[in-house]
């Protein structure tokens, strides 16, 4: 009692926060995603309420509500013309027992699935990536959309900031979108957009006040005239040339889209552009047909979505595997199904090789993957560190039947938490040349063993283990 009255603002602090911890627990048990979930906040927020309970309002949502409300909002707003869109589309939907399989997938997600008469044209590294870019935006005539995760304002970036501030001026609809944490703007550009016509969206705005750190737009979109599209990892900045001291040679994979699929990742843009703005994308959504005819799924994922469509759908890839299953991904913290989906393949005699960066750009994320490398050597999956740089692409081979490319990572934000999109195709060639891509990488990589990692000392696996605390927060 001497306490309280000698502390009454601390004791009265304590106990609103410990009053605070009760509720998030509560909230906790009812909207995470797994037990340990639950469990690890309830005990945190439980134990330690002062600490965690600022991190938990902040890190601790597993749901997009406002991008949801407004998502419905669109839909009904857009009705006819998504509708429109669809019944366009329906005469271009291939038929095969695989992609019947994913398509069926992704299903509850309201959202195009594969589609054939695509052209499809595989881009790894920056230079190759960049020079295909800035050549289709220089030939643009009706209109640019462009929504990255990092836009840099380096040479790179103010390269970009130059020709698309040229192309508003003569007269081009010019939209660009950026995620307010990863891509924030510096006023310099945004002041240079906006006398020269580019629109601007910030998805999240921090602005109007929502805690919505944990919900990050990730996607990597660029759309021409609705005749091209690009997508995969790379973001704007000079790193993803090779142009960088600290992470030097980058590796890295995109895919240049024609045709309907070009439509498929307009409309994600569409949705994120209305979340921003509550106003409709200013594009064309006539389909341009090439000559080629492939078959093409972009594939956008998301927390608002009503399914795990991001987990489902890489479940579903690791299930349809027969020979080979072949993943390069620089963030490999997995959810325990998917894991469990990758031992269950390997069991069945599946080809499972698995490539890491050597290094990374997080010392935390570096660590926490070392445990799953461990994991999966246990079980016969061939694990490779990749040495000639940074390795950044997300890219996977199923087979002779799947290639994709895309910016999801395997871990736990990936698959619940961030924005994401990823091009899927049945494409022989296409999957034939990311074959040959990512055999290049295997020989560029270093193969890892169950010894090696039996060999490490103890207290750099305790230090391993205690970063691997973190995966569902990765």
């Amino acid at each position: 009692m001497d306490y309280i009255t000698s502390h009454p603002y601390e004791f009265a602090y304590i106990t609103i926060s410990y009053v605070l911890g009760i509720f998030c627990a509560c909230y906790a048990i009812l909207s995470s995603r797994t037990p340990q979930g639950a469990t690890a906040w309830v005990f945190a927020l439980l134990s330690f309420p002062l600490v965690t309970v600022p991190v938990f309002l902040i890190f601790g949502r597993s749901k997009f509500q406002g991008y949801n409300s407004k998502r419905k909002l669109m839909d009904f707003k857009v009705q006819q013309e998504f509708e429109r869109l669809k019944a366009i589309e329906a005469g271009y939907i291939p038929q095969s027992d695989e992609i019947h399989l994913i398509n069926a997938t992704i299903a509850p997600g309201n959202q195009p699935g594969f589609t054939r008469k695509n052209g499809i044209e595989l881009l790894i590294d920056g230079d190759q990536t960049f020079q295909r870019i800035l050549n289709d935006i220089e030939k643009a005539t009706n209109y640019i959309v462009l929504q990255v995760y990092i836009f840099r304002a380096d040479a790179l970036g103010l390269q970009f900031v130059e020709i698309l501030s040229r192309k508003a001026r003569e007269g081009l609809r010019v939209t660009v979108l950026n995620d307010e944490i990863g891509a924030k703007l510096p006023q310099s550009i945004r002041d240079e957009f906006t006398r020269s016509g580019v629109q601007l969206g910030s998805f999240n705005d921090g602005k109007k006040g929502r805690l919505q750190i944990n919900f990050r737009n990730h996607r990597k979109i660029i759309v021409i005239d609705g005749k091209v599209a690009y997508v995969g990892g790379h973001n704007i900045g000079i790193e993803y040339l090779g142009d960088s001291a600290k992470y030097g040679p980058w590796r890295d994979t995109h895919v240049r889209l024609q045709g309907p699929s070009v439509i498929a990742a307009q409309l994600a843009c569409a949705k994120d552009w209305f979340c921003c703005n509550e106003k409709p994308l200013s594009a064309d959504w006539k389909i341009h047909l090439p000559e080629s005819d492939c078959n093409v799924m972009v594939l956008h994922t998301g927390p608002a979505d009503e399914k795990q469509t991001c987990l489902l759908a890489h479940l579903a890839l690791i299930n349809a595997s027969s020979k080979r299953l072949w993943i390069a991904n620089p963030y490999i913290v997995p959810p325990e199904s998917l894991l469990d989906a990758l031992i269950l393949a390997r069991m069945r005699g599946v080809d499972v090789r698995v490539i890491f960066p050597s290094h990374s750009d997080s010392r935390t994320v570096m660590l926490a993957c070392e445990v799953y490398q461990e994991r999966l050597a246990q079980h016969g999956i061939r694990v490779f560190r990749y040495l000639a740089g940074f390795l950044h692409q997300k890219s996977i081979v199923v087979d002779e039947t799947f290639g994709v490319v895309g910016s999801a990572n395997f871990d736990c934000r990936s698959m619940f938490i961030n924005f994401e999109v990823s091009v899927l195709s049945t494409e022989k060639d296409f999957i034939s040349q990311m074959s040959h891509m990512l055999e290049a990488d295997f020989a560029h990589s270093q193969e890892m063993h169950l010894k090696d990692f039996e060999q490490l000392s103890l207290v750099h696996r305790i230090t391993t283990r205690a970063a691997n605390l973190l995966a569902p927060v990765l």
